[in-house]
C-alpha cells in the first residue's frame, strides 16, 4: 500500500515538495490542499502591484497542473491538524489522513499597525498587488508623498526596498516624480540590514542607492499608526513623530496561519505560531511533520532594538522543500540517511531598468562568502528568471540537473548536504 504524504500549501514550498517527491519515488500517494486555486511567483507581486505584469503572466492554475503530474489536489482551506491521529480537517469537515504531512501554508499576514490594514497597501499576495495597482492608478492622477517601509516583526524586506525603487522608476517614467517624495521608514536597524544583520556591504549600498534616487529613509524606529495623511512612528527615546502620506506601502508581520496554531505547541512555536522544525526542517516532537518555506521557525540572526525576524527567500524554500522530500524518502525506506538545506541565498532586488542581486553563502552568518552586482543585466536576468521558474513548475521538475551543476559550479551552492544529527536549530550546518 502506498504511502500518504499531504501537503498543505500550493506555493513555492508545497509544489517544490511534491514535485520533489514524485521525481524520488513512485511508491507515493501525493495529496496537496490549498485555499487558492493558482500557483503565484511571489517574487512578481511587485510588478503586478505596480501594472508591469498581468495575472495570468505570473499564474498557473493549480487544478490541470496537478492532474498532469499525477497529484490529488484540494482545493479548500484546511482548518485544523491533529498530529496525534495523523488527520488534517478540511473546511468542509471532510478529514484527509497522513502517514506524512508537509505544512508550507506560507503565513498569515498581521497588520499590526494602527490603522494599516485599512488605510496602507501591500505587495504579498497577489490579491492585495491588485488592490495596490488600483490605488496607484488613482495616486497618480493627484499625487504627493509616498512612504513605504516595514512594522515591528517583519521578516521580508526585500519587496519594500523592491518597491520603492521600482515606484521611483515608475513615477519618473510618468514625469510624475518631482511632485512625489519619498520615505522609507524600517525597523532595521539601518537600511539594508533585511533581517539578516547585514548581506556583505548590503548597509552602503542601499544607503547610496537611495541618496541616487532621492529615497530618504528613516531606520530602527517602531511604526506606530498609519493613517490616511500620514504614518506616525516611535523612536528608541521614545519620542513620536509624523511623516505626511497619500501614499502608504508597509509590509505586514508574518506568523503562522490558524491551521499551525490547531495543531498545539509541540508543533506551532508558542510565540509566533511557525512550524517547530530542527535543521533537516522535521519537527522534532511528530517525526512524521515537517515544515517549508516562510511558515517555518527559524529565529531572527541577531537581537536588534526593535524586532525583526529571519526572511526566507526563494532559494531557501527550494532547499527546505528538496531536504523535506529526501528526508521523507528516506524514512519511508527505512534509511538512516537525512539531509539538511545548506539555504543559501539569491536574493534580486529590480528598480525598472536596472536591479541589484545578492548572493549570500549561507544566508544566515557566519557566512563562507557574499557576492552582489548591480546593473541594467541583472534586471533582465531576473526577468529572465520569472519566465524560467514558470517554466519549471508547468514541467512538474523544480531541480533540473542542469540548474543544479551551473549553481554548484559557478556560485559553489548545493541546496542540500547530508547531516548525520538533525537535532540542531535551522540554518545549522551539520
Amino acid at each position: 500500500m502506498k504511502k500518504r504524504v499531504v501537503i498543505i500549501g500550493g506555493g513555492i514550498g508545497g509544489l517544490a515538495t511534491a514535485f520533489n517527491l514524485k521525481k524520488l519515488s513512485k511508491d507515493l500517494e501525493i495529496v496537496l490542499i490549498s485555499n487558492r486555486p493558482y500557483f503565484g511567483f511571489t517574487p512578481s507581486f511587485p510588478h503586478l502591484a505596480l501594472g508591469w505584469r498581468r495575472f495570468d503572466q505570473i499564474t498557473i492554475p493549480l487544478a490541470p497542473l496537478m492532474a498532469k503530474h499525477g497529484i490529488r489536489f484540494i482545493q479548500e482551506s484546511a482548518e485544523a491538524i491533529d498530529p496525534d491521529l495523523n488527520q488534517v480537517k478540511l473546511k468542509s469537515g471532510e478529514k484527509v489522513s497522513y502517514d506524512y504531512l508537509v505544512i508550507a501554508t506560507g503565513p498569515k499576514l498581521v497588520f499590526e499597525a494602527e490603522g494599516q490594514e485599512q488605510n496602507s497597501t501591500s505587495v504579498c499576495t497577489a490579491e492585495h498587488a491588485i488592490q495596490t495597482q488600483k490605488k496607484l492608478e488613482e495616486f497618480y492622477k493627484n499625487p504627493g508623498p509616498v512612504v513605504i517601509g516595514a512594522i515591528p516583526g517583519v521578516s521580508c524586506f526585500g519587496p519594500a526596498y523592491e518597491f520603492a525603487f521600482m515606484l521611483n522608476y515608475e513615477l519618473r517614467r510618468r514625469n510624475l516624480r518631482h511632485k512625489v517624495s519619498i520615505t522609507y521608514v524600517t525597523s532595521e536597524p539601518y537600511v539594508g540590514h533585511l533581517g539578516l544583520g547585514g548581506v556583505g556591504p548590503s548597509r552602503r549600498l542601499m544607503e547610496d542607492l537611495f541618496a541616487e534616487k532621492d529615497i530618504k529613509f528613516v531606520a530602527n524606529v517602531k511604526v506606530k499608526a498609519i493613517e490616511k495623511d500620514k504614518v506616525v512612528y516611535e523612536d528608541l527615546n521614545g519620542s513620536t513623530h509624523e511623516i505626511p502620506a497619500k501614499f502608504t506601502m508597509f509590509m505586514p508581520r508574518f506568523m503562522g496561519p490558524d491551521v499551525v496554531a490547531s495543531a498545539g505547541d509541540k508543533v506551532a512555536n508558542p510565540v509566533n505560531k511557525m512550524v517547530v522544525v530542527n535543521r533537516c526542517f522535521q519537527n522534532p516532537n511528530y517525526k512524521n511533520i515537517y515544515g517549508v518555506g516562510v511558515v517555518t521557525a527559524i529565529p531572527p540572526v541577531e537581537k536588534t532594538p526593535v524586532p525583526t525576524g529571519a526572511p526566507k527567500t526563494g532559494q531557501m524554500i527550494e532547499g527546505m522543500a528538496l531536504a523535506v522530500a529526501l528526508n521523507i524518502v528516506s524514512d519511508m525506506r527505512n534509511s538512516s540517511d537525512r539531509f539538511a538545506p545548506t539555504l543559501s541565498a539569491i536574493c534580486i532586488a529590480d528598480m525598472g531598468n536596472e536591479a541589484t542581486g545578492f548572493v549570500a553563502n549561507p544566508v544566515i552568518p557566519p557566512r563562507s562568502w557574499v557576492k552582489t552586482k548591480k546593473g541594467r543585466w541583472v534586471h533582465l536576468l531576473k526577468s529572465g528568471f520569472e519566465k524560467y521558474f514558470l517554466w519549471k513548475i508547468r514541467r512538474g521538475n523544480v531541480s533540473p540537473w542542469f540548474e543544479e551543476k551551473l549553481l554548484e559550479v559557478l556560485l559553489k551552492l548545493k541546496p542540500v548536504e547530508p547531516c548525520s544529527d538533525c537535532s540542531g536549530p535551522p540554518g545549522s550546518r551539520c
